[in-house]
């Protein structure tokens, strides 16, 4: 019996480790480092912009009017609320403040009354010159409120309309009409006409298509007109000098220009306290429904 010599055994091929893979480091090179502070710059710069302003009308309206003038620094040395209980003790802000809601609320309801079956007809019918009539509607957003103020003025006298809250609704409508209905009409065209179709084939008549198929799908269009409708109403001023001219009228951007008075001294803290009180509101409620603006527009702007 032979025995395997060593020299003679049967050799095991060698087992080779591959070598790990190495983690790959980011590196950031010069390059990726300016074109990172190239776009934080105009971004900040933007931010601040828009900020500055909100944060001095803030400061303002926590001092005296004569500490505006001796103490003008970045915090105010004593704050006080004095010039928001002399904006709630005006005698004609609360009747302001009314009519600048009913003026938005009512121009945002007629606005979409009006714009939601206009703009289903342009996206849905075809007729002869549709797309220059639609052009055409755009027309108005290229004339300035000073322009009109003439004009409205002496339609309003010889129509008997002059001094009354519901002219200012009529006007803003139409003024916001055009863009309402280019928007919805964009949002209106990327809804599949199936969805359509297949309601009217259970008997739904078009009416009904617009209340339950299209306007549930449009909501998004519908919030951005409702929020561009309402600040529009809200902060227009030059057709409420020229159309109102009784002080119970009136509207908050009517009342601020009010406090411009010959008193020597302007009274600073409380045209900011009036100012913010005026804005804060509309801010926090868009900001609840900004997501659904953006969207609106985005999807309204194509074709």
């Amino acid at each position: 019996m032979t025995t395997a010599s060593p020299t003679t055994a049967i050799e095991r091929p060698l087992v080779t480790e591959l070598p790990l893979p190495r983690k790959r480091k980011v590196r950031f090179t010069v390059r990726s480092r300016l074109v990172q502070v190239l776009l934080w710059i105009p971004l900040i710069a933007l931010v601040l912009w828009t900020i500055a302003p909100f944060f001095v009308t803030v400061v303002a309206s926590l001092q005296t009017r004569g500490e505006v003038f001796a103490n003008p620094g970045i915090l105010p040395a004593n704050p006080t609320f004095d010039s928001y209980v002399k904006v709630f003790e005006m005698p004609t802000f609360w009747s302001s403040l009314g009519n600048s809601l009913f003026v938005g609320v009512a121009t945002t309801i007629l606005t979409i009354a009006i714009a939601v079956p206009a703009a289903y007809a342009f996206a849905r019918f075809n007729f002869r010159g549709r797309a220059f009539l639609l052009l055409f509607t755009l027309l108005p957003r290229l004339v300035p409120n000073l322009a009109l103020m003439v004009p409205l003025y002496r339609l309003a006298v010889q129509t008997g309309a002059l001094d009354k809250i519901f002219t200012l609704v009529i006007v803003y409508t139409g003024m916001l009409l055009p863009l309402a209905v280019f928007l919805l009409v964009g949002f209106y065209r990327k809804i599949p006409l199936e969805l359509e179709e297949a309601a009217s084939i259970d008997g739904a008549s078009m009416w009904q298509r617009i209340r339950y198929v299209v306007l549930p799908l449009s909501i998004p269009a519908l919030i951005t007109i409702a929020v561009l409708a309402f600040r529009e109403a809200w902060n227009e001023f030059t057709l409420v000098l020229v159309l109102m001219t009784s002080a119970e009228n009136r509207t908050l951007p009517f009342e601020l220009f009010s406090l411009e008075g010959t008193e020597g001294i302007p009274d600073y803290p409380t045209q900011a306290a009036l100012a913010l009180l005026t804005v804060i509101p509309f801010i926090l409620v868009y900001m609840r429904i900004e997501r659904y603006v953006v969207q609106g527009i985005t999807a309204g702007s194509g074709k």
